[in-house]
């Protein structure tokens, strides 16, 4: 299967440190790919850098043959590749069908002809309440997104990030904070929504059961530096992965 999204050489400094070394990954259409790697690693400027967000100092971002390593973060998005954030990025005072309406919204007008802009309301109220029922929100629809629990906050966010309709979805940290109820919901969530909207799903991650639960790919970074990527089993079992940041305990 042929990659969908090409990291070649991609390179960035902060001053005198190396957050991203020359990194070389090849994510394939529709694969389950977790990013692992200690605090201060360059898991989140990776992400930053592929979206767009901070420029890089060498290499290129390719998506779908298209070179986009100097593309706006707004254009990125356009193309497909959105992102969920480690910390949710909702309307606190808005009402969850709100906050997903408005995003759906927004984006069927960005995407609508002038003379057909008023089917945007329509096909956004469609997608709000088709996303709702989806991610399993839709008896929460008329709660504030603030009077929502940590976890169903998440989830939300997630369900935002769809409304743009990805081919591509990043995640950073979708289970940070959670309660081990909630991780779990969001594992067995995450693998329903990958396979029925079709998505290359790109998740970063620091709860190894999920890790090792979903991912089909894992990539290890470290220090700025990929050292290793590979099946669950492989990576279980890599030696310098273990010694750099698993330790013994997840064997």
């Amino acid at each position: 299967m042929s990659a969908i999204l090409e990291i070649k050489n991609l390179d960035k400094h902060f001053g005198g440190i190396h957050v991203t070394n020359h990194v070389n990954i090849a994510f394939k259409k529709g694969e389950m790919s977790a990013i692992i790697g200690p605090n201060g690693a360059g898991k989140t400027t990776f992400f930053n850098l592929i979206t767009g967000f901070i420029p890089s100092d060498e290499g290129t971002v390719t998506y779908e043959d298209r070179d986009i390593t100097r593309a706006r973060p707004e254009n990125i998005v356009k193309l497909g590749i959105v992102r969920a954030f480690q910390v949710a990025s909702v309307f606190l005072e808005e009402s969850v069908y709100d906050n997903i309406y408005l995003a759906a919204l927004s984006h069927f007008r960005k995407n609508a002809k002038v003379f057909i802009n008023r089917m945007a309301f329509k096909d956004a109220r469609e997608h709000t309440e088709f996303i709702l029922n989806k991610i399993g929100l839709f008896d929460c629809r008329d709660l504030k997104a603030s009077e929502l629990s940590h976890g169903d906050m998440k989830v939300l966010d997630i369900a935002i990030a769809l409304t743009l309709q990805p081919k591509i979805l990043l995640l950073d940290e979708p289970t940070a904070g959670m309660a081990p109820d909630e991780r779990i919901r969001m594992m067995g969530l995450l693998k329903e929504l990958h396979e029925f909207f079709q998505l290359t799903t790109i998740f970063i991650e620091h709860d190894m059961d999920m890790v090792f639960g979903i991912a089909e790919i894992i990539r290890v970074l470290v220090q700025g530096q990929l050292i290793a990527e590979g099946p669950p089993d492989y990576i279980r079992n890599h030696e310098t992965v273990i010694e750099a940041y698993l330790g013994k305990e997840v064997l």
